[in-house]
C-alpha cells in the first residue's frame, strides 16, 4: 500500500506485478465493491485477447476468476470467427490477484467478476487494433474524429458474450447511444430475437457511474456454488 501510494505521489502508474493470488478453490467472494477473489488466474494474451498497452498493461491488473478470463478469449475468438479480419479482444482493467481495491482507477473490480473491455474500432484503413480506451459519441465517432466505432464487431462481441451458457451476465454497462447502435445492428443482422431480447435487457448505463462511452464494462453473477459468500 505504502508503495502504491508512494507510485502515485511521484505521478507514476502503481503496478501489482508482485502479487500473487491464493491457492484455494476459484471463488468470488462479497461483492463487486467490496470483495476477494480465491484461485484467482492471470488473463493469457493470445491471438483473441490483450491487455492493452497504454497504462493497463503496467498495472497489472489482469486478475479474475477463471470464469471470467475463460469467458473473455471465448468471446476474442467469437468475433474473430464472426467478423474476418479482427484483432484481439483489447481488455483495459480486471481485478488484483487476490481481489480487493482498485483505488484509485476503479470503485468495483474487487470479486473477480467485472472487466473492462475496449471497443472495436475503425480507422481509414480498416479495423484498428486500440492501445488505450477511446471515447466514441452518438454519430459512432472518437473525440478526434478518426475513429469509428465498429458496429459490427462490437455486436459480435455483445452476442458472444450474451449467448456464453458458461457464464451468466449480470451487466453490460455502455452508454445510451452505443446500446441503440448496437442494438440497431443486432436486428440488421437478423440476431435471433432470445440474443436481441438478452442484449437489451443486459446493455445499460449506469445512473452513478459514467456513461461508459469508452469502453464496456462486464460484470458476471455467481455460480449456484459461490452463493453463500458472494453477492451479485
Amino acid at each position: 500500500m505504502v508503495f502504491a501510494v508512494l507510485m502515485l505521489v511521484l505521478g507514476a502508474e502503481p503496478t501489482f506485478c508482485e502479487e500473487r493470488p491464493s491457492k484455494g478453490t476459484p471463488a468470488s467472494v462479497g461483492r463487486p465493491a467490496k470483495g476477494r477473489v480465491e484461485g484467482a488466474v492471470r488473463l493469457t494474451e493470445t491471438t483473441a485477447v490483450r491487455v492493452l498497452p497504454k497504462r493497463h498493461r503496467a498495472r497489472c491488473l489482469s486478475w479474475a476468476t477463471p470464469r471470467l478470463i475463460a469467458a473473455l478469449e471465448r468471446a476474442g475468438r467469437e468475433v474473430q470467427k464472426a467478423v474476418p479480419d479482427s484483432p484481439a479482444l483489447g481488455v483495459g482493467n480486471l481485478g488484483r490477484a487476490r481481489g480487493g481495491s482498485l483505488a484509485p482507477y476503479s470503485h468495483s473490480h474487487q470479486a473477480g467478476r467485472d472487466g473492462d473491455l475496449a471497443f472495436y474500432a475503425l480507422d481509414a484503413q480498416g479495423p484498428v487494433a486500440l492501445e488505450d480506451l477511446e471515447r466514441f459519441d452518438g454519430a459512432l465517432k472518437s473525440e478526434d474524429g478518426k475513429l469509428k466505432f465498429d458496429v459490427a464487431r462490437n455486436w459480435a462481441l455483445v452476442a458472444a458474450l450474451v449467448s456464453d451458457e458458461a457464464i451468466e451476465l449480470k451487466w453490460i454497462f455502455v452508454s445510451s447511444a452505443l446500446k441503440d447502435a448496437l442494438l440497431a445492428q443486432g436486428r440488421k443482422s437478423r440476431s435471433s430475437p432470445k440474443v436481441l431480447a438478452a442484449a437489451e435487457r443486459l446493455l445499460h448505463q449506469p445512473s452513478d457511474a459514467p456513461p461508459h462511452d469508452d469502453h464496456f464494462h462486464v460484470r458476471i453473477r455467481c455460480t449456484q456454488a459461490e452463493r453463500e459468500g458472494c453477492g451479485d
